[in-house]
């Protein structure tokens, strides 16, 4: 089957940036009336925002207006960050009014940043106790997960994969699209997993028919550390780590 050319990939692989942007909130409460709070962007990318500093968000599914400037979208809430997490006061928002891009003048003029993932990790440890050394090298509990993956090669051509995320570890996560890459692929990552969102940049170590992609990870997006030490932390909480430790 022939890769997928994308000559304008979906919104989540898009600029995704890490930025303080103070916004107005407007809700509704129970009898309809519209009420209104100040806010702050934690991240924005051009189909919603991860907020903070909001206290009238009860649950999910909530319709906002979120003005910024002269700009104004209705948003849905997608998430809300749980009180003991890394992502507690965050809420996570997604524009419902197609073709409206609140923040499209801060998008152009700047650029995502990344911060380099070692072998050391960039996420705190996650049960720990259980990781063993091999050599000098530590290796990392891998989890069962259920989400999508969207990969764009880093090519002058890029090409577009969709897969289902199988499993993921601190360094790296195994996906299964319908077409392998070659492995040593340079790729940009959009992970979504529970309605978050996270972006990295990686390689394809290994691709094998059958199994799919092990994606090595290089980079994470600036901002998205939290989310996936959140995500990792959650997983450790409700699953054992599979037989086979990760090398990823």
């Amino acid at each position: 089957m022939q890769v997928e050319q994308a000559k304008h990939p979906p919104e989540r692989i898009d600029k995704r940036i890490h930025v303080c942007l103070p916004i107005r909130v407007t809700y509704w409460d129970a009898d309809a009336k519209p009420h209104l709070e100040m806010g702050c962007t934690y991240d924005i990318s051009p189909h919603g925002a991860r907020l903070t500093g909001l206290r009238c968000v009860k649950e999910t599914g909530e319709v906002l207006a979120i003005e910024r400037g002269k700009n104004k979208a209705l948003c849905r809430v997608a998430w809300i960050g749980e009180p003991n997490s890394q992502l507690r006061g965050q809420v996570g928002v997604q524009c419902i009014e197609e073709g409206k891009v609140l923040w499209e003048a801060e998008l152009r003029d700047l650029e995502e940043a990344y911060d380099l993932i070692t072998q050391d990790g960039i996420v705190g440890r996650v049960n720990s106790s259980k990781s063993t050394l091999v050599g000098n090298r530590r290796r990392y509990d891998r989890f069962a997960v259920e989400g999508t993956a969207e990969l764009l090669e880093s090519a002058a051509k890029p090409k577009y994969l969709e897969g289902n995320i199988k499993n993921i570890s601190e360094l790296g996560c195994l996906v299964t699209p319908k077409t392998l890459i070659v492995p040593g692929t340079e790729l940009k990552i959009v992970l979504c997993v529970a309605n978050y969102d996270l972006s990295l940049k990686g390689m394809v170590r290994h691709a094998k028919q059958n199994i799919g992609l092990g994606i090595e990870f290089r980079e994470i997006r600036k901002g998205d550390r939290p989310l996936l030490q959140y995500l990792l932390q959650k997983l450790a909480a409700q699953q054992p780590p599979l037989a086979i430790a990760a090398a990823l």
